[in-house]
């Protein structure tokens, strides 16, 4: 029966034929699987679409969806013309035909975005589809769906379970953090911006200013922006900091294009069991490269096809403690009044004003820690900043000196604890390297996930939340916890103040530089 429908193709569907059986974009089991009259037919299934699928709008497979693709090329059924023949016509190489809500990006960039999405290993079809049961699982790209339509509706696109097997699983990986990314000595574009939102969080603009003090350090001509900065006269290149903030705040939406985005590198300082993290995913996706403040998550990126570096921002010996308008603050005039001199991060563990320190918002994971240990942290001279936030921690009167005041606190603490938000434990580089070691803070934090550079029992010590009042007991009042807390904090400004590996930090992010920049476009 196929044999005596094919002699009835025309000229023109006979040409149809040819083209999409070698485009391999006919997906035969779809067809059969999806319209079962015609696997009971026993015709050809792509003889049967082109004879006559297309005309009764039957998809040629999972993704390509006539009704979606006409609507945004209304020229491409005409004279009833076959619309999957136009798309293979003028968007060869795309596996996917429409662009869902995100309508300022070209099918070629989000088709690469899907493809590395499904490469991602924090992602699966069935745990995504789970989450999603509104889905005709048979009839869904459930990558595509993630990408296109998931995100802008703000679904979860990650299952809990899923992150946690994933992180688990690249805690084990070896070789992180290898070369495979790096072009020593390559060329570099001639400009560079770093860029973040200037309605976005405080602690994200420190950041951005320590990357463009690396990138300046390494030789490269590097300047720091923000969203109010010219699109039309932008640098060579933009790396945008905190995607999940720049895209989404203000002018930063105008930044949103897929002109833009693929010749960009993103630097993520988002964990990826947040709903922050997704919010940035389509930008990382389909950008030329990523930078990663958490070493797991720069390898799951090079996992899923994208040149990707872990990379630490050197630390200026300049510290930002708090200024003299700082003094009326009400965070400030509770603080001893030794405390609130200028601190030295050389002063030694015993010399300290304050016991403990803590800087985090409100979380149910933390509001367990610190009820249940509430009596016991009554007997240490304390700081703790914990409070519900609902929006960036930004430069408004209230919260602008933060940053400083966590540095402030910092430098004048023995202990600074790092109690993590939730059940995954991220080693929270700002928090704990930036804003404790820096200052000369001994880190006291539950388990994190390991650190090629910083190592507990090392740089910063480790104990579970019901053990923490423990070893602060041991360390503030034996001699030999005093001595380990000394030698510990010792460690850490020496790691963090050692030029060679600040040398070496520079030259590192300068080879990915110029390895993404030399790298051709597929």
């Amino acid at each position: 029966m196929s044999a005596d429908l094919l002699l009835t193709l025309t000229p023109t569907e006979q040409q149809d034929l040819q083209q999409i059986r070698e485009s391999g974009q006919f997906d035969a089991a779809f067809y059969l699987a999806t319209y079962p009259d015609v696997a009971g037919s026993e015709l050809d299934p792509l003889l049967h679409y082109v004879k006559y699928g297309y005309r009764e709008g039957r998809q040629p497979n999972r993704n390509f969806r006539p009704d979606a693709y006409l609507s945004q090329h209304p020229d491409a059924g005409a004279r009833n013309r076959n619309p999957f023949i136009h798309f293979l016509h003028t968007h060869a190489g795309c596996h996917i035909a429409h662009q869902g809500l995100l309508t300022r990006f070209h099918l070629e960039d989000l088709s690469i975005g899907v493809r590395t999405l499904e490469q991602l290993p924090f992602f699966e079809p069935g745990a995504y589809h789970d989450s999603n049961r509104d889905l005709d699982r048979d009839m869904t790209d459930m990558a595509e769906h993630a990408l296109l339509y998931g995100v802008p509706e703000g679904r979860r696109i990650f299952s809990p379970l899923r992150v946690s097997e994933t992180l688990g699983a690249l805690c084990a990986a070896k070789g992180l953090d290898d070369a495979d990314y790096l072009t020593p000595g390559g060329p570099v574009p001639e400009s560079i911006g770093v860029y973040s939102n200037s309605a976005g969080n405080v602690f994200i603009h420190e950041i951005a200013a320590d990357l463009h003090r690396s990138l300046s350090e390494a030789g490269l001509d590097c300047r720091l922006l923000d969203e109010t900065a010219s699109i039309d006269d932008r640098p060579a290149l933009c790396i945008f900091v905190a995607p999940h903030e720049f895209f989404h705040l203000g002018r930063g939406r105008d930044w949103a294009t897929g002109a833009i985005i693929r010749d960009a590198i993103m630097f993520n300082t988002e964990q990826p069991q947040t709903l922050w993290f997704e919010r940035g995913l389509p930008f990382m996706l389909m950008a030329a490269g990523v930078i990663d403040i958490c070493h797991q998550m720069a390898e799951s990126f090079r996992q899923a096809g994208l040149p990707a570096i872990h990379f630490t921002p050197t630390i200026s010996t300049a510290r930002d403690y708090l200024h003299k308008d700082d003094m009326q603050h009400p965070m400030v005039r509770i603080l001893p009044p030794a405390c609130r001199k200028r601190p030295d991060p050389t002063t030694p563990f015993a010399d300290r004003g304050l016991d403990i320190s803590f800087f985090g918002g409100l979380s149910a994971h933390r509001e367990k820690f610190f009820a249940r240990n509430a009596g016991f942290f009554a007997q240490y001279r304390t700081y703790f900043y914990y409070r519900k936030f609902t929006t960036p921690i930004d430069t408004s009167p209230r919260d602008r000196p933060l940053s400083r005041l966590a540095a402030h606190v910092a430098g004048h603490s023995r202990i600074a604890l790092n109690i993590h938000r939730d059940d995954y434990g991220f080693f929270e580089w700002h928090r704990i390297v930036k804003g404790a070691m820096a200052n000369g803070a001994v880190v006291v934090s539950e388990p994190c996930l390991p650190h090629p550079v910083f190592r507990a029992g090392e740089h910063f010590l480790e104990e579970t939340g019901r053990h923490i009042p423990n070893l602060i007991e041991w360390l503030t009042h034996t001699p030999e916890g005093q001595a380990k807390a000394e030698a510990i904090r010792q460690n850490a400004l020496k790691l963090i103040g050692t030029p060679s590996g600040n040398r070496a930090c520079c030259t590192r992010i300068r080879d990915f530089i110029a390895h993404v920049w030399s790298t051709p476009e597929e």
